[in-house]
């Protein structure tokens, strides 16, 4: 006779989790629009925020580039290190005690939570720091190659499909991811020079042919989710 605690039998816990995980992954939209004009992608939603948000965090410095959507008042930087610019806050987005519940209605994080020791740990708190109906304007990279420094300034520790990010952005209630690249061009990415001198030069344009070229004639590798990266855009 089989009693209860078989290790045959199915553990009604890790059924209900992995039926809650599936349901993420399914509520989630992946949108392909952007995949070859992150460019465009990052003026939109920052543009959302620039106009809608109150204050903004921006996590990493990421947007200095796009700094001139912003009035200045209503946006403040974030960097666990001292580094040139200065942040207008030190601090960890782990396990923060320099930021302000409720002062954020708008947070951007891009190309950071790979470099945490605790990526889900930071998102919690990137979670908890928005008020309801806030915005996030998230990037991590999937298909992507090593990028840190030999002397673990920062360090390089995750990665995130589809699927993980789905899991990650679990408690927010709307969620859209945009691809970044194609199945082929991904491939491509992972060298360094790919992006900094072709790409720089020539523009996303040419990966959007290699990926034509390589979906008709050799076939998809895995499938439209083989991406170098994604960005999220989310409300709570």
């Amino acid at each position: 006779m089989t009693n209860e605690l078989s290790p045959q039998r199915p553990n009604p816990r890790a059924i209900a989790a992995m039926a809650r995980h599936r349901e993420t992954i399914e509520r989630v939209e992946v949108n392909h629009d952007y995949a070859y004009d992150t460019e465009g992608l990052l003026r939109l939603k920052l543009g959302i925020m620039a106009q809608e948000c109150n204050m903004v965090l921006d996590v990493g410095q990421s947007t200095r580039a796009h700094f001139s959507l912003f009035e200045r008042q209503r946006i403040e930087t974030m960097e666990v290190n001292r580094s040139e610019p200065l942040a207008d806050i030190i601090d960890d987005i782990c396990a923060p005690d320099r930021l302000q519940p409720g002062r954020y209605d708008g947070i951007v994080c891009l190309s950071v939570l790979e470099h945490v020791y605790d990526p889900f740990a930071a998102m919690k708190q990137i979670h908890q720091l928005l008020p309801d109906d806030g915005y996030l304007l998230l990037h991590l990279p999937f298909l992507f190659r090593y990028h840190a420094p030999a002397d673990l300034q920062f360090t390089d520790g995750y990665r995130f499909s589809r699927d993980g990010l789905a899991w990650m952005l679990r408690d927010f209630s709307q969620v859209t991811l945009y691809s970044i690249r194609g199945p082929w061009s991904s491939i491509f990415n992972l060298h360094k020079p790919w992006k900094n001198t072709i790409e720089k030069h020539l523009g996303t344009s040419l990966g959007r042919w290699i990926d034509r070229f390589g979906m008709r004639f050799l076939r998809r590798p895995t499938s439209e989710l083989q991406v170098s990266g994604y960005y999220a855009w989310a409300r709570k």
